[in-house]
């Protein structure tokens, strides 16, 4: 196990660990050492995208509030925190440099806050319907009766 990353690294996202697609505007990742599902909603799937291609979150945070104002760096900080939590992100070796180009980001026209899913039992996923048991607010599959 590696050296656990901070906010003050460059931080790259494990696509290796966490094989990840981006759908109708909610990235989907599965985490190959323990067969976690997650969701990424809001402005997550774009954050993700930053970080596949490696930023500091100080300039990850401070383009955020560029596009949409201070009130969304802490929402911004608090999701790349559960991302290292997680074990999502790792720590660019310190002789790495950044890309001096990254791919333009398609930053969505309002903010919402990022948001982080988990799902532990991939079978109960696979198991529902997802034509008759979705919640059409996030358009994702939800057992019936399910308040998270």
């Amino acid at each position: 196990m590696g050296i656990t990353p901070t906010l003050s690294d460059v931080l790259f996202a494990d696509t290796v660990r966490f094989p990840n697609d981006t759908i109708d505007g909610e990235t989907v990742l599965i985490d190959s050492a323990n067969g976690f599902l997650y969701l990424f909603t809001g402005t997550g799937p774009q954050i993700w995208q930053c970080l596949v291609t490696g930023t500091r979150i100080d300039s990850l945070v401070a383009e955020v509030t560029a596009y949409y104002g201070q009130a969304a760096a802490a929402p911004t900080r608090a999701f790349v925190a559960l991302l290292i939590e997680a074990q999502m992100l790792r720590a660019a070796p310190p002789s790495s440099a950044l890309p001096s180009t990254s791919p333009p980001v398609s930053w969505p026209s309002s903010f919402a806050a990022p948001t982080l899913e988990r799902y532990d039992q991939i079978a109960d996923i696979l198991s529902m319907d997802p034509i008759h048991q979705v919640d059409p607010a996030k358009g994702w599959p939800r057992h019936l009766g399910d308040d998270a």
